[in-house]
């Protein structure tokens, strides 16, 4: 007699997703990317694939794949975007294949003497873009949708979000959800029509504001721009049901921020004005969100519970490329660590993957622009990372390449000739031309040259790699030789192997598009566009919760008062800043190099990004570790170095000292922490308590619009392009359009943010779905014009 299977363990798969924003009623269909074999530097290709059609009952179908994916639809007489709606199945790992995770299908279910019945789901998400900013908990946007509480689990449910300081009655969409009803007819199996699954589909992407008659004794100061004038005139007339924050009660529209620990990094992203110093909230907000989708799955033996998250997010206008460093990266770093083991390979591909991103993130840029280059003889035409040094540390003003060597088609042929000779192995000096994170301090041109070059990082300074993807480079150049990896199942059919992290993080999932997937989001980010994921940091150690974006202390729990808004300055005496050094004067070597001392930071520090701050930290997850502190709260950066943190480790051992005193006369203090675990037990599922609903996209603009214009695209320009419609003219050098510019003339417009040739903030605002194109081979699809 064969027994029947017991469960072990479940899993959502994909264990992160990514909705994207769109009025259109049709979803973005599935598809693939695929890497050209014939010429692997080219654009990525998009494979349509077999599509699955879900009716508002939770009928599911299968459509044939398309002959091309459209990213538009038309919607009277404009152009909407189709949301991505990430499918999300359940899997089971079984005492029949305990190596492996299958899809949970009506079949399996009734094996295991289970139905559908015994399914239950939760879905909590949270916008907290107010409540970031003002600190009231008042401000936090929240929903929960639990099945329990519904009459049918398997009808299309809106996502109504509420906020105690909205309107009384008042919510704001927040998208639908629903539970997919399997099928089990006909070609249900061969299809998967009878796995089960749910979907999450995004808002619009709409903007939201404050009630009229804040809008009109607003309007009547006159502080507003004319455009701001008119879009909020238009609000109060045309669309007052977008109008939903009581003045009244809260204050978002009274809000005003200059810059210090606590805010958001960069701060003041905002829709407002400015008076001095000041940047003041006119109250508007959006319908973006993040959180997790709980399933329990009830046995007559225990419950089996699996967790995924979700963010919305803007649309990726440039789906067949990708960025430099994702989620991915990050999350395979903490789950495998910074380093290889002595008997590790590394493959080609893994090699050929890291140099394949950062060519197709300099693809769309206009590298002349971001270089620093004078446009028409006029120097700093753009924000750019050459301007911002000079503001922020006072360093000389200058291009970081010879400006003549820098125009987007040399820039691109470098990486060409860099990707071809990987055939033949890494040489050694390669590593040399890549920047580690330790030197986002040095400012002089040789450091500011290396790869990757031009971009920002979480770190507010040149962007670097991960220490994994660092060091995937270092392997390869002591292996001496590269393999190509063979890609195989490790198991037939649709299965993931148990501790297959990698394949886990990295399961699309049937019917999805590509960029639902982690994989597909940028990470390291300034702040960023699909999360701010800077906040996976702020718990890591129990009892004190930590700035996304610097090392000052947030809250504490009680045990933990003494830390609270003190710097954590060290861990396990590695500082978590070092000294931004770096030429005053133009043509300058490291030689030249002196202290970058400004008024606001005497000290001349600069905090390093947390993922590789603390990466080696995580390798102790579970265990105590010194943290050094400040003894005092302080709201300037400080530098403190590792002598400083060796010294007072040394009074400790010797002495007992819980204080120390620096040379420079800062005070320290020092306390053992507890490293949280980041993961669940033998799973990618975050820790519960780890991140909130609402944490990852906190720190995003507010509306999110404000991204688009605030960044000048120059640390992401694989998901938000710059520079496109790209040809060689005769000169040798190339011509093309700024993404945001209104009309293509193929003549690049710097984005300084107030031409009018410019879409504008409130351009954004009234039509983004309309005015924005999507980006094919690096030219406008002709559909999302």
């Amino acid at each position: 007699m064969i027994s029947t299977p017991k469960i072990l363990d479940i899993r959502i798969f994909p264990p992160i997703a990514i909705a994207r924003f769109g009025s259109s009623e049709t979803p973005l269909e599935a598809y693939r990317v695929e890497i050209n074999t014939e010429n692997p530097l080219d654009f990525r290709t998009i494979v349509p694939e077999a599509n699955y059609v879900i009716d508002a009952q939770g009928n599911i179908s299968i459509a044939p794949a398309t002959e091309a994916i459209q990213f538009k639809t038309s919607k009277a007489d404009k152009r909407a975007i189709k949301p991505v709606s990430p499918f999300l199945e359940l899997f089971v790992r079984t005492t029949a294949d305990e190596n492996n995770f299958v899809p949970l299908t009506t079949d399996l279910l009734q094996e295991l003497g289970l139905s559908t019945d015994d399914l239950e789901f939760k879905l909590e998400m949270g916008n907290h873009k107010i409540y970031r900013r003002t600190n009231d908990v008042n401000d936090k946007i929240v929903l929960e949708l639990n099945s329990n509480n519904l009459h049918e689990k398997h009808l299309k449910y809106a996502l109504d979000g509420h906020c105690n300081n909205f309107k009384t009655g008042a919510t704001i969409p927040l998208g639908y959800f629903q539970f997919i009803q399997p099928q089990t007819q006909g070609n249900a199996k061969e299809y998967g029509l009878n796995q089960i699954r749910f979907r999450f589909t995004p808002p619009a992407g709409k903007v939201y504001g404050p009630d009229i008659p804040y809008i009109e004794n607003l309007l009547k100061k006159d502080v507003l721009s004319a455009d701001y004038k008119s879009y909020l005139s238009d609000l109060v007339k045309n669309d007052p049901d977008v109008l939903l924050y009581d003045s009244n009660k809260g204050t978002w529209t009274s809000y005003k921020e200059n810059e210090g620990p606590t805010k958001t990094n960069p701060a003041q992203i905002f829709a407002g004005y400015d008076e001095g110093i000041w940047q003041y909230s006119i109250g508007l907000f959006d319908d973006a969100s993040d959180g997790w989708l709980e399933v329990t799955l009830h046995t007559s033996d225990q419950d089996f519970k699996a967790r995924a998250s979700l963010a919305t997010a803007p649309p990726a206008f440039a789906p067949d490329i990708l960025p430099i460093r994702v989620v991915t990266d990050e999350l395979e770093q903490i789950l495998y660590g910074p380093e290889f083991d002595e008997n590790e390979l590394v493959h080609i591909d893994d090699i050929q993957e890291i140099i394949r991103r950062a060519f197709e993130t300099i693809r769309l840029m206009n590298t002349a622009i971001m270089n620093g280059n004078p446009y028409y003889g006029i120097s700093g035409t753009a924000s750019t990372m050459p301007r911002q040094d000079t503001n922020d540390t006072h360093r000389a003003f200058e291009p970081v390449m010879s400006p003549d060597i820098v125009d987007n088609f040399a820039v691109r042929q470098l990486h060409e000739r860099i990707y071809n000779s990987l055939d033949t192995g890494i040489a050694p000096w390669f590593i040399n031309s890549i920047r580690m994170p330790y030197e986002i301090g040095k400012l002089d041109n040789e450091t500011r040259r290396k790869m990757p070059a031009m971009m920002r990082g979480a770190d507010a300074r040149a962007l670097t790699l991960t220490y994994r993807q660092i060091n995937t480079i270092i392997k390869a150049i002591t292996q001496g030789s590269l393999k190509k990896l063979i890609s195989e199942a490790n198991s037939p059919g649709n299965t993931i192997a148990y501790k297959d992290y990698k394949a886990q993080l990295h399961y699309k999932g049937k019917g999805n598009p590509f960029c639902i997937l982690p994989s597909a989001a940028i990470s390291n980010c300034f702040p960023g566009l699909e999360f701010d994921f800077k906040n996976l940091w702020i718990r890591t150690f129990e009892g004190i919760e930590l700035s996304e974006n610097n090392n000052y202390v947030m809250n504490t729990e009680k045990d933990f008062n003494q830390l609270m808004h003190r710097r954590l300055v060290g861990i396990m005496e590695k500082p978590t800043m070092v000294e931004t050094v770096g030429p005053i004067l133009p043509n300058g070597t490291p030689d030249n190099n002196t202290s970058l001392a400004t008024a606001s930071n005497p000290d001349s520090a600069v905090f390093m990004e947390w993922s590789n701050n603390l990466i080696y930290t995580l390798q102790r997850q579970g265990q105590e570790v010194y943290c050094y502190f400040t003894a005092d709260a302080i709201e300037k950066e400080v530098l403190i170095t590792a002598d400083d943190l060796k010294a007072f480790k040394k009074a400790i051992d010797n002495d007992g000292a819980m204080y120390y005193t620096t040379d420079s006369g800062v005070k320290l203090q020092w306390v053992a922490l507890k490293v949280r675990s980041f993961f669940q037990e033998d799973s990618v599922e975050f820790s519960t308590g780890l991140v909130q609903p609402g944490e990852f996209t906190r720190g995003l603009c507010s509306p999110w619009q404000n991204d688009f214009r605030e960044c000048a695209c120059y640390y992401w320009a694989a998901s938000r392009p710059d520079y496109v419609n790209i040809e060689n003219n005769k000169t040798g050098f190339t011509t093309g359009d700024n993404w945001m510019a209104k009309e293509r003339t193929g003549t690049y417009i710097p984005d300084n943010r107030t031409d009018t040739h410019l879409l504008s903030y409130t351009d954004l605002f009234r039509d983004w779905e309309h005015d924005l194109h999507f980006i094919i081979k690096g030219n406008d699809e002709t559909f999302s014009d």
